[in-house]
This record gives structure tokens, C-alpha cells and sequence, in this order.
């Protein structure tokens, strides 16, 4: 299922004025939350969850600016995606290198092949230069929701 299919435009963040991976992650996640879409407790367990895996190793894709913060929680039932999306940057994931576009992704634990498919579907779709320029180009999340939609349309 592609990941879009998870987004609605209350799950989207366009020009945050949180900077930083922790403030990122923190943001997305108190939007899921107030979404309806995370408990109080499952938003901490994601939170906890993804600076944990994060800590592994940057889920950052550095050729092309776009961070995919991810884990698998036991609290929830179905995947969640939210999206931030600055011209400026949200974070630096190393020194020089913003990444302007995060997709953060939540899975239900036991989802491994889900939770690995969405986070291809991320990989292969945003590495279009075109998608990302128009998601930059985005004044609010209907927009930034809509070229998504329509770009991944177009996709087999």
C-alpha cells in the first residue's frame, strides 16, 4: 500500500517553526496525536521508539534531503505516517546537509514486510526532484496532500 495512502492533510506540517531532529520527531508526533491517531502512551512509546532507532543509525537519505525517522510500536494497530516539509530546512543530518522533507513512519510491531514496504514506497517515491520541489513549492498541507496524490498516480 503506498504510503500516501496513510496521509491525510492533518497528518501534514508545512514551514514548522521547530528546527532539530528531536523538536522534528516531537512535532510529527504531537500532530498524529492530536490527529486522534496516537494515545497519550502511544505517543511516547514512538517517541522513545524512533530517537532509539534514529540512535542506530541516521535514517537520513542524504542525496536527496529527506529524513524517514521510523518504528515499529506495540500500541498501535494499523500504520501511521506524518509529514514535515520545509524550504529551510528541518534538521541537519550532517554538518551542511538540510533535510527538508521528514516522513516519519509507525508500525504496529508485529507488521516487519509493511513497516519495510512503506519505507520503500517512501524511499523510491521522494526520490523524484520533481515530487520534492513541488512539496517545497507547497503553501499548506491540501496542496502539499494533493501533489502527492497526483504524482503517485502517475507511478506503477
Amino acid at each position: 500500500m503506498p504510503f500516501v495512502s496513510h496521509l491525510r492533510a492533518d497528518q501534514i506540517v508545512i514551514a514548522p517553526a521547530w528546527h532539530g531532529f528531536g523538536a522534528t520527531v516531537d512535532g510529527l508526533l504531537d500532530r498524529l496525536a492530536a490527529a486522534s491517531l496516537l494515545s497519550p502512551a502511544a505517543r511516547a512509546e514512538a517517541g522513545s521508539a524512533v530517537r532509539a532507532r534514529e540512535h542506530e543509525g541516521s535514517t537520513a537519505v542524504l542525496d536527496v534531503g529527506i529524513g524517514v525517522p521510523h518504528a515499529r510500536i506495540g500500541m498501535i494497530d494499523a500504520p501511521v505516517v506524518g509529514l514535515a516539509v520545509s524550504s529551510t530546512g528541518l534538521y541537519e543530518a550532517a554538518p551542511t546537509v538540510p533535510i527538508r522533507i521528514v516522513a516519519l513512519v509507525l508500525s504496529p510491531q508485529a507488521a516487519l514486510d509493511d513497516h519495510l514496504r512503506t519505507l520503500a514506497d517512501i524511499a523510491t517515491t521522494l526520490r523524484s526532484s520533481e515530487l520534492r520541489t513541488l512539496l517545497l513549492r507547497a503553501t499548506d498541507a491540501p496542496t502539499a496532500l494533493d501533489v502527492l496524490r497526483r504524482f503517485t498516480r502517475g507511478l506503477p
